[in-house]
């Protein structure tokens, strides 16, 4: 696997998972402005790979990988995801809403690859791990949105509400 982004903070945490998981290589690291050995960008992970961070190559990130994770800024991914030819798993808000009027609603701006929304597929394998197993192209779901989906879900089931509000706040 790829991952692109890997200097930001989603690009950094899942180089630690991806470094532990038994059945995962990673041949290919990037980032927009960061290059590098991995020790040097992210000390925690020091000795634990030999990756070298360069700026994006798109040639090849396909060339080296059957997947390709983009961890990049929001509006980033939409002007990559189209030109790789591998299996994409999108960090980003990007691709998950496949409606490009409701991604327009919502962050002000127009989609750049408003056909290739269709595409994708809303990666939360409790209610989509048939499609997720078949499709090359992965829209991650945001924190916010898994942590409220998936606590409602148990009660819509049962429809024993018809309307929730969710009241979430950032911090560290």
């Amino acid at each position: 696997v790829g991952i692109v982004g890997i200097s930001g903070y989603s690009g950094g945490l899942l180089l630690e998972l991806l470094l532990k998981h038994p059945k995962v290589r990673i041949s290919y690291v990037s980032a927009n402005n960061t290059t590098g050995k991995i020790d040097d960008i992210w000390p925690h992970l020091r000795g634990q790979s030999q990756l070298f961070c360069d700026k994006f190559d798109l040639e090849k990130a396909v060339a080296l990988c059957d997947c390709v994770f983009l961890a990049v800024p929001h509006c980033a991914a939409m002007k990559i995801a189209p030109k790789i030819q591998a299996k994409i798993i999108d960090l980003s808000s990007d691709y998950r809403f496949p409606n490009p009027e409701d991604f327009k609603r919502i962050f002000g701006i127009e989609h750049e690859d408003k056909k290739g929304l269709k595409e994708w597929v809303y990666g939360l394998p409790e209610l989509f791990r048939s499609k997720i197993k078949k499709t090359e192209k992965v829209a991650n779901p945001g924190c916010y949105a898994t942590a409220c989906i998936l606590s409602a879900l148990p009660l819509s089931k049962k429809k024993l509400f018809s309307k929730v509000v969710f009241d979430c706040k950032s911090g560290y």
